[in-house]
């Protein structure tokens, strides 16, 4: 557990995906548009789930994403 606010009893976890990515865009004609079909990209995203300590429901709800470094 990364953060636990107390006074308002939820607990956090940020957890950072690493990833290699192929992404291109293509137009109807199979053109590509965007990116590149032939060259791996490094993508990390970090995301932050959310819990209300002490709760009967055991669902960690999604409260954050962003684009990692």
């Amino acid at each position: 557990i990364q953060a636990v606010d107390v006074k308002n009893r939820v607990a956090q976890v940020t957890i950072r995906f690493v990833s290699k990515l192929i992404t291109a865009t293509r137009d109807a004609t199979g053109k590509v548009v965007d990116g590149d079909p032939e060259s791996v990209v490094d993508v990390t995203d970090v995301w932050t789930f959310a819990r209300a300590l002490g709760s009967r429901d055991p669902t960690w709800h999604l409260v954050a994403t962003e684009a990692g470094q």
